[in-house]
């Protein structure tokens, strides 16, 4: 385990190198000169340095934990899950809602929304970001998979509709406030410009209005003509900052207010300086080791199952948390998130760590040391780097020819690959479901018959008990079959300057609305 202490090192060695380079005059603390607002104060300008941006300001296309951090403050959807009153679904775009039948969900839209161009939010816009999912368009397919059950919208009027979904979907409303893919979009403005230019130069129904939007930074207004509460910034800020040295030296010299992704071994360095804090959170997020598989191609090593379940019981979980994550990162109990409530099963085993058991798998499978490659691009998850070097010193150990190779884009057919698997809505069916069944994308080929059973019951029976045990039987096959490895829910921090009034999401979205961000503290 030598390799694994190496990468804790070079970790710790990374935070010695933070204070190098000379300090600036703090940029933020001259906008904070904040004006009364209703009791709060209203910050000028919030600047946020991230480890990734979106490549497209298109909410629909390669949604992942960079986008929704963004697009959270830009769309709206017809209904909002609540985080901070356990996902409670409540009126957003959408006044009320109703179930007309088992198909038919019929809304009543607020008559006073407009679009940051201008236009006003109607049914039509509602009619035409869902059936805009069906469009062959690059990187919509995971927002697709979301929304597949719903067939059509009917249009009652300009502020009445009704969804029609394929099958009964006892998940719709909980579909429609997600916010990894039920964003409305503006029918008028796309027909008008085109995707292409959709997506670099959005418009939204929410707070913030895009002003700029490069690789660099992506800069928002506060929309005036927001139908809801006014946010306590008028310009928000996100820039990108790959490294999180790079990050932290960020904060501490004034050049952000917030970054994401501050690694937890970094948390006291920021703790210790003055005028900033650190804060913590466990997420609905789970870090995964994807394979890559069809079930047919003989030089494919990993369409042994038996070779599959060894490297996965070669991994100890508990060892990657203590070396990276100060211990706080959690060995799941399978493939569920505790925000499923009454469909979490917390009696379901733990992932288990067995070295023996893994080499009397290997001896057993029709492994002969072909070489395994896990790719990964450098920096774009929290330890990925050093805890695919781990992982792979014990797949090492363990007698597998393995290496890590970082790339600068992602390869379908990689063998092994990092990823992380964030829950969509809090339902099996927007967990382990939506991303290994119901995903067009999804690298597990040749999935047993039984999987894709358990999942058409899980998201179309009204029987609570039946969707219970569905739930169930979708782990225990995954945890068999070993599509991936489950590695531990992430813990995510984050680095605040003293002062603002502000909390982050399990769900990782950056909220800057009125509901999580009260500006600053009077002076």
């Amino acid at each position: 385990m030598k390799k694994i202490l190496s990468a804790l090192m070079l970790v710790l060695v990374t935070a010695g190198m933070l204070f190098a380079g000379g300090s600036q005059e703090s940029a933020p603390a001259e906008s904070v000169s904040a004006a009364a607002d209703g009791g709060k104060y209203v910050v000028d300008t919030i600047r946020v340095g991230v480890a990734s941006l979106p490549t497209s300001m298109d909410p629909t296309l390669n949604v992942g934990n960079a986008t929704i951090r963004v697009h959270f403050n830009i769309f709206d959807t017809l209904i909002y899950a609540d985080q901070d009153d356990n996902y409670a679904l409540k009126p957003m775009l959408a006044e009320s809602w109703e179930r007309i039948d088992d198909y038919t969900l019929e809304l009543k839209l607020r008559d006073d929304v407009y679009w940051h161009n201008g236009d006003k939010f109607t049914s039509k816009d509602v009619k035409f970001s869902f059936e805009r999912l069906n469009e062959d368009i690059p990187g919509i397919t995971l927002a697709r998979s979301l929304m597949n059950t719903i067939d059509h919208v009917e249009i009652i009027d300009d502020y009445t509709c009704r969804i029609v979904t394929k099958d009964v979907d006892p998940l719709l409303e909980i579909r429609i406030a997600s916010s990894w893919g039920a964003w409305m979009l503006p029918c008028d403005y796309i027909t008008e410009v085109g995707n292409d230019e959709f997506a670099l130069k959005p418009v939204g129904t929410g707070p913030f209005r895009v002003e700029s939007f490069s690789p660099e930074r992506v800069v928002m207004k506060r929309s005036e003509n927001y139908w809801g509460e006014q946010p306590y910034v008028n310009t928000l800020e996100y820039v990108n900052y790959p490294e999180a040295s790079s990050r932290i030296t960020a904060l501490m010299t004034g050049e952000v207010d917030i970054i994401t992704q501050l690694p937890l071994d970094q948390m006291s360095v920021v703790e210790n300086a003055a005028g900033v804090s650190a804060v913590s959170l466990p997420i609905t997020n789970m870090h995964v080791v994807e394979f890559y598989f069809d079930g047919v191609d003989p030089s494919n090593p990993l369409n042994d199952k038996k070779l599959r379940q060894a490297l996965s019981l070669a991994v100890d979980r508990q060892l990657l948390s203590d070396a990276f994550w100060d211990s706080q990162a959690v060995v799941p109990h399978g493939h569920q998130y505790p925000e499923f409530g009454d469909l979490y099963f917390a009696d379901y085993p733990e992932e288990e760590y067995n070295i023996e058991k893994a080499k009397q798998l290997l001896a057993e499978s029709s492994y002969n040391g072909q070489e395994i490659t896990y790719e990964l691009r450098n920096g774009y998850y929290t330890f990925g780097n050093e805890v695919a070097e781990a992982v792979t010193d014990m797949w090492r150990s363990l007698g597998v020819n393995c290496r890590v190779i970082f790339k600068d884009s992602e390869d379908d057919e990689t063998l092994v690959r990092n990823w992380s698997n964030s829950m969509r809505f809090s339902d099996p069916a927007g967990g382990l479901w939506l991303l290994w069944g119901n995903l067009e994308e999804s690298r597990w080929g040749n999935k047993p018959q039984a999987f894709l059973d358990a999942g058409k019951v899980l998201t179309s029976s009204l029987d609570p008990e039946a969707r219970k045990t569905a739930a169930r039987e979708l782990m225990d096959i995954f945890r068999e079959e070993v599509p991936a490895i489950l590695l531990y829910y992430p813990v995510e921090c984050w680095g605040v300057r003293d002062g603002l009034n502000w909390h982050p999401y399990a769900s990782q979205t950056l909220n800057f609305r009125a509901d999580a961000f009260w500006g600053t503290e009077a002076e």
